[in-house]
């Protein structure tokens, strides 16, 4: 079997979309897994008839993750809300995001360990997402009780969190429960936040704050709408983009100090984690951190990588944690895109034959223009579909706006560096962040005023 890896993971997504669209009880899906591990124990040495029944196997076993994840403990907080509507609740547990502070509030999710209603006490487990009144001081992991509504959101039942509460905090403990690879994550995000808020104007900031740590919540809406126009606005969300700058840096930085091969691996990968959960844990930078620590792993065994199966061992590791994420349009453009690039780029080459176009400026700018197209057709359906919207100018756009946003996320990481370790200059990065900033939201306004750049739908 060519690219195994390809179908196991494509089987175990049609078994989730299976188990979406048709109601198949839990054990009816654990007698069909059961069932088919048996045919495959028993057929295993008929590679073609154990490959079929393995693919049939996975097949059961994504429609049963599924079921799975839908299906809650009766101490899950969310089974207590029948209860406890429009009633004072408290619930005990722990800070399980990094708070932000927007619109006159406070809003975290809040990781449940205990609850109580009408003077009865419950365990409990389940994130909820908690809104406070002002701006208030926490952080993640602290522990606290809190009173309030508890009510349902319905957009939010495919991320995790089934409850929202308007909340005042009971009582605050000094105990730090979160895991510290996660507050060490948050700590330098904090701070590389405050950076770039110290040393850039309002709108670079915001932008780069977008753009390095995935953070929109001070970025203005007329700019994030006006790249949705153009299609370029997924330069100011992390993702796998970013994610590989991050990765060419620190792979950079340790060739020029000279560190093994085996230790820049480790040092790498520990790095590309910390980013990862500093940004959100989003299915893009998920994709592009595990594709990243594949191809330096093989790097350093000295094997040649396949970039079909590296995208199936990204998506297997997503879904098998969480498979609702398989219906996020953040999922499925990511990895639409890159397939698209690897699958439509080589076969555009063939036909424009640009390595025929003897002037390299000219060159460079036709295959960046191929690479645009191919993603451009890959995602155009899924974005026509959720989005309303058709840019026939995103092809041309992404030409000029990602070199440049390239070169603002390195020159946004720089200034955090000398910030740090040379003060001195770190203002002269800051005006070359502004500067190229300026021009970027320049040149997208000027291809936003050409006749026809985009489409409301």
């Amino acid at each position: 079997m060519k690219r195994p890896l390809v179908w196991f993971i494509s089987c175990f997504s049609l078994g989730i979309c299976l188990a979406n669209h048709l109601s198949i009880g839990f054990f009816w899906l654990q007698l069909f897994v059961l069932l088919f591990f048996i045919l495959c124990l028993w057929n295993i040495k008929r590679r073609i008839i154990f490959d079929g029944f393995l693919c049939i196997l996975i097949f059961f076993i994504g429609a049963l993750l599924l079921r799975n994840s839908q299906k809650l403990s009766p101490n899950h907080i969310s089974c207590y809300s029948r209860y406890s509507y429009k009633q004072f609740s408290m619930v005990k547990g722990m800070v399980n995001s990094l708070p932000i502070f927007k619109n006159s509030r406070t809003s975290f999710l809040f990781k449940t360990e205990e609850a109580q209603f009408n003077n009865l006490k419950f365990c409990s487990y389940g994130d909820i997402l908690v809104y406070l009144k002002g701006n208030v001081n926490l952080g993640y992991g602290q522990e606290l009780t809190l009173g309030g509504n508890l009510y349902r959101r319905r957009f939010l039942l495919n991320q995790d969190r089934y409850l929202v509460m308007n909340a005042r905090i009971i009582k605050l403990y000094p105990e730090n429960k979160g895991l510290i690879l996660k507050r060490l994550a948050f700590y330098l995000k904090k701070k590389i936040e405050n950076i770039i808020f110290k040393y850039l104007a309002a709108t670079p900031a915001a932008i780069l704050d977008a753009m390095v740590l995935g953070e929109r919540r001070t970025l203005s809406p007329l700019i994030n709408n006006a790249m949705i126009k153009t299609g370029t606005v997924h330069i100011l969300v992390v993702s796998g983009f970013n994610t590989s700058l991050v990765a060419l840096i620190i792979i950079s930085l340790l060739k020029l100090f000279r560190v093994s091969r085996r230790a820049s691996f480790y040092i790498a990968a520990f790095l590309l984690i910390i980013y990862c959960l500093m940004t959100g844990v989003s299915s893009p930078v998920v994709r592009a951190t595990v594709m990243a620590i594949v191809f330096m792993g093989a790097y350093l065994l000295k094997r040649e990588v396949d970039i079909y199966n590296s995208c199936a061992i990204a998506a297997g590791f997503i879904l098998a944690g969480n498979p609702r994420q398989l219906f996020n349009i953040g999922f499925q453009l990511s990895f639409i895109s890159v397939l698209s690039i690897v699958y439509l780029y080589p076969r555009l080459k063939i036909f424009f034959k640009p390595e025929l176009i003897k002037i390299k400026p000219a060159r460079f700018l036709m295959e960046g223009f191929l690479v645009s197209l191919s993603a451009w057709l890959g995602t155009l359906g899924p974005i026509v579909c959720y989005f309303k919207i058709f840019s026939p100018i995103t092809v041309i756009a992404n030409i000029f706006i990602v070199p440049l946003a390239s070169l603002i996320t390195l020159s946004g990481f720089t200034l955090v560096l000398t910030a740090i370790f040379c003060p001195a200059i770190a203002p002269l990065f800051a005006s070359t962040n502004e500067l190229l900033v300026v021009l970027l939201l320049n040149i997208n306004a000027f291809l936003l005023k050409i006749p026809g750049a985009s489409f409301n739908l």
